[in-house]
């Protein structure tokens, strides 16, 4: 690869500059291997692999880019450059979409003269150095000055999967730009940008069939959590399960529905859910047996059948989050939820953990544990199914299923399988 003085790109990558690539995308630099830099990757995202290669004059618009105030999004995987009001997302396509070969000249695109530079034009365009064909979608304002279009990645977004280095094929990646030609306000440009590449991303699955989606930014945790214990003894079954229970814990295990982890989350709270009526039913007749049993009950006084009256009263009107609290305290020892905690879980369950809007964990605050449980739990599925626009739930932002936070679920639902094995176990 070669300048337009005729040297070589590496040589314009310094220590610094290598440096600032490292810290902006949580790499660490190997080594420089012909016209390519090779770093280790330090975060695990679906898809990516221990070492990637980075070609030196994508390193080089990437410290550039840097320079002028770029930077990758919190939220979504990349960048922001509010200098040149531009963004990028990296975007997944789910299954085969009508922007193909064989169909895609039967569509028209809405362009306008603009003062952006784009690479390439709408509909098919193959790539002379490894002969890929790949459709390009791209639309303009009314007035010009705002232009969206998916198409090859920009230098920013070169992806980081290992790669030969003498073939360009594995990195090349769609994703979603948005141009607004003119420096903007990091916070507004994103603000923009995210709603502009939501709308747009809607439209072309609801007027196209064509279904894409914002990749989320997960960062891989930095710790170790002790898995749990696993039986190295496989024996003739002993626990009978309803045929619905036994659907809904298998769930999780399905290939389709990986990386779903709301989708999980929810499996297993209905479990406990299929539970509720009878434990609370157990509950109550439990507390009615225990004033019949009691010295002073007569059943001759109205006082005495009155307190029967109220017991079966307060159980109808317990509310889900309370017969929730019940369950957990019936069917779980404490035991098993102390084992739990100890877990190094790397703070998720603290008061500061990644999860917003849910009960803190504190296992010395004097609550019962099976109170704090049932209280983070039930919070927890109310900020997945609750996507009223609701003034009620507005301190309780949804939990949309490919959010950073969804993906941060998995010690939850490490939680949650542990109860609803427990709670299965102690109603066979």
């Amino acid at each position: 690869m070669q300048d337009s003085s005729g040297g070589s790109k590496s040589n314009q990558v310094d220590a610094d500059g290598i440096a600032q690539i490292a810290k902006a995308l949580n790499l660490q630099y190997i080594s420089m291997r012909e016209d390519f830099l090779i770093f280790e990757i330090l975060e695990s995202n679906l898809g990516r692999k221990k070492e990637a290669a980075i070609p030196a004059e994508a390193a080089v618009e990437i410290i550039e880019a840097i320079n002028r105030g770029a930077g990758r999004m919190e939220e979504y995987e990349g960048w922001i450059d509010p200098e040149n009001g531009f963004v990028e997302f990296e975007v997944r396509q789910e299954g085969i979409v009508p922007f193909r070969r064989m169909s895609t000249e039967k569509f028209t695109f809405d362009i306008r003269a603009c003062s952006h530079s784009h690479e390439f034009s709408p509909g098919i365009n193959r790539d002379a150095d490894s002969e890929m064909v790949f459709v390009v979608l791209h639309v303009t304002s009314s007035d010009g000055s705002t232009c969206i279009e998916i198409s090859p990645n920009s230098s920013l977004c070169v992806p980081l999967w290992p790669v030969e280095l003498d073939s360009r094929r594995l990195r090349m990646q769609s994703t979603l730009k948005i141009h607004l030609g003119r420096s903007t306000e990091k916070v507004e440009l994103q603000r923009r940008a995210l709603s502009l590449a939501n709308s747009f991303i809607f439209e072309l699955n609801a007027r196209h069939r064509a279904a894409y989606s914002l990749r989320p930014r997960m960062e891989s945790p930095s710790f170790r959590r002790a898995g749990q214990s696993i039986s190295y003894t496989v024996r003739f079954p002993k626990t009978p399960v309803p045929e619905n229970v036994a659907a809904l814990f298998s769930i999780p295990n399905d290939f389709s529905m990986r990386g779903n982890h709301t989708l999980f989350y929810l499996s297993y709270y209905q479990i406990l859910e299929h539970y509720l009526p009878a434990v609370h039913k157990r509950e109550t007749v439990r507390k009615v047996r225990r004033i019949l049993r009691s010295l002073d009950f007569d059943e001759e006084k109205d006082s005495s059948v009155l307190q029967i009256l109220s017991s079966v009263e307060r159980s109808h009107g317990a509310s889900e989050g309370e017969q929730l609290r019940m369950l957990v305290a019936e069917c779980v020892p404490e035991g098993k939820l102390l084992d739990f905690f100890a877990l190094d879980h790397g703070g998720h369950f603290d008061k500061n953990g990644p999860i917003s809007g849910v009960s803190a964990i504190n296992v010395k605050s004097g609550e019962p544990l099976a109170s704090q449980v049932a209280k983070r739990i039930y919070k927890l599925r109310n900020r997945i199914v609750h996507a009223k626009d609701d003034v009620r739930y507005a301190e309780s932002k949804v939990l949309l299923p490919l959010s950073r936070e969804a993906l941060r679920l998995r010690p939850d639902i490490d939680l949650l399988r542990l109860l609803a094995i427990e709670v299965i176990v102690d109603n066979r």
